[in-house]
């Protein structure tokens, strides 16, 4: 089975650098760059997400309320610029499998087992 990956980014090349790295390994890759697109492409559901919480029509969080408040299977690494303590705690409520602080290198992230964080391997 195809594992299904939302990236929901804003920044372009951050978004192409992760729809290249997953799509060359096999999974099968959606992404938005606001709010209210990755909302849209939560049905169906996709088997991860990758989100970043600053996006230009809104906060990232409202979908991730929106993945645990429906239930979804969906599995999340969120990767954030935000160092509010606050809202680093209220994020960690809805309890995303990764948490990522920007600025972050995606060879690091990759390193760092992204993938067993969200618990492909």
């Amino acid at each position: 089975m195809t594992p299904k990956l939302l990236i929901v980014e804003d920044d372009a090349s951050t978004q192409e650098a992760w729809r290249v790295i997953f799509s060359r390994r096999g999974w099968e890759v959606a992404v938005a760059s606001t709010v209210s697109e990755g909302l849209a492409l939560l049905d169906p559901p996709p088997d991860y997400l990758i989100l970043d919480l600053k996006l230009p029509d809104g906060d990232g969080e409202a979908i991730l309320r929106k993945v645990r408040d429906a239930k979804l299977k969906t599995r999340v690494a969120v990767t954030t610029g935000a160092v509010d303590p606050t809202k680093l705690s209220e994020l960690g409520d809805l309890e995303p499998e990764a948490l990522f602080v920007k600025p972050a290198d995606i060879s690091d992230l990759w390193r760092e087992g992204l993938l067993a964080r969200l618990g492909q391997e």
